[in-house]
């Protein structure tokens, strides 16, 4: 065997390493951001996303749609993007980016914020909970009065034929973000990209 053979065979080996040891970083990534709920099902999400996000509080429908009839009902935050928006949002919710940084949340919200409740949603909480982990220390120092989150997110509402509205009235439709996560939605007509 020559020079050359074994230093090619040597480059070889350690590529099939490297590239193995990427691979096992890839899939445990992989793992990390899917949820660790065995059953999919809105219930075993809703429980997934109260296990990674211990830290934000979670409101039910019902608390949530008694605090909104209120003289000083939420700030309602709908952590989707535009087009989830457009079908259909909680009435009165503001729609913020779900990648939008904490210092621009707070300077553009954290005055709206002073005496009153704070609460995030998104199509089943994932997104909304991970945003307001990052802001609700702004928001409490702002003087909001809770941060929480919709357990369920706008599936759990609409699965409760919940009002939902959009651009120009009430409407029966929702977003499903995909194919995998819309399958939540209990009323599948009433699904509308």
């Amino acid at each position: 065997m020559t020079p050359t053979h074994t230093t090619s065979r040597a480059r070889t080996a350690l590529i099939l390493i490297a590239g193995a040891a990427l691979a096992a970083i890839m899939a445990g990534l992989a793992l990390s951001l899917r949820p660790v709920a065995t059953d999919f099902t809105l219930e075993a999400i809703e429980a997934d996303v109260s296990k990674r996000f211990i830290e934000v509080a979670q409101i039910s429908g019902d608390d949530l749609a008694a605090k909104m009839q209120a003289v000083k009902p939420p700030l309602i935050f709908d952590v989707r993007e535009e087009a989830e928006y457009r079908v259909s949002h909680l009435a009165g919710a503001e729609r913020v980016e779900p990648e939008i940084a904490t210092n621009a949340f707070l300077a553009k919200y954290g005055a709206a914020a002073a005496g009153r409740d704070v609460v995030f949603y998104c199509s089943v909480g994932m997104r909304s909970s991970s945003l307001a982990a990052e802001v609700q220390e702004g928001l409490v120092k702002a003087g909001a009065t809770g941060v929480s989150n919709l357990r369920g997110g706008i599936f759990g509402w609409h699965n409760a034929k919940r009002p939902l509205v959009d651009a120009a009235s009430v409407t029966d439709f929702v977003h499903p973000y995909n194919d995998k996560w819309g399958a939540l939605v209990v009323r599948q007509d009433k699904v509308r990209r």
